[in-house]
């Protein structure tokens, strides 16, 4: 189960790597929804925070249903939002496919009886997931990418401002940024929960 968590954000990465390397493959339209879709994810990483503390909170479980359907129903009607002034439909299922993954984590963080110890292990993933992040953002900004499968006509054809910001003006850069994040996060997270249940079933041998 840890392994099968960690699929997700590895899919995600394979496909900012082939937008990235062959967009004649995808078509260049992908490549600015490669840009939004690293842009999305903050506000994924933002409400898997919560979901964590509701899901392995404390009180009745229909009660924590409830306000996990709340939480959620709140974020995809702000993303609704954004889709709906961007004429940008497709961001509706990118979300979902996404907080897919973050829900796949949560779940799979259940490590122990004590959902105190479980809540830890899903609060721990998500403090990984951010610093994860920021990390691969400042990388995109700060290296020199290569262009790739993303050519000149290609960028052109996006219909990105070429003299906007950083990942507008090249693209490139945020599918390179995506490809590092989602790999690192899916790599990073899996060792996470091996360190934490090895060392909890030491723990309980221990006791033994």
């Amino acid at each position: 189960m840890i392994l099968l968590a960690a699929l997700p954000d590895l899919l995600t990465a394979a496909g900012f790597l082939l937008i990235w390397m062959r967009p004649d493959l995808t078509g260049p339209g992908w490549v600015g929804t490669g840009v939004a879709t690293l842009l999305m994810e903050f506000l994924v990483v933002h409400s898997s925070g919560f979901y964590a503390v509701i899901y392995y909170g404390d009180g009745p479980r229909r009660k924590r249903a409830l306000m996990l359907m709340g939480l959620a129903s709140l974020y995809l009607l702000l993303l609704c939002g954004f889709a709906a002034g961007l004429h940008a439909w497709w961001m509706v299922g990118a979300f979902f496919w996404l907080s897919f993954g973050k829900a796949l984590s949560l779940w799979t963080a259940k490590g122990s009886p004590d959902a105190g110890v479980s809540q830890g292990i899903a609060i721990g993933a998500w403090a990984l997931s951010v610093a994860v992040y920021l990390f691969a953002v400042a990388l995109s900004a700060m290296l020199v990418w290569p262009r790739l499968g993303v050519t000149p006509a290609v960028q052109a054809a996006t219909g990105l401002d070429p003299d906007g910001g950083v990942w507008e003006a090249q693209p490139w850069a945020a599918l390179a940024g995506g490809a590092v994040y989602f790999s690192l996060l899916g790599l990073l997270r899996t060792l996470l929960r091996l360190v934490v249940r090895r060392k909890m079933g030491a723990g309980q041998a221990a006791a033994v």
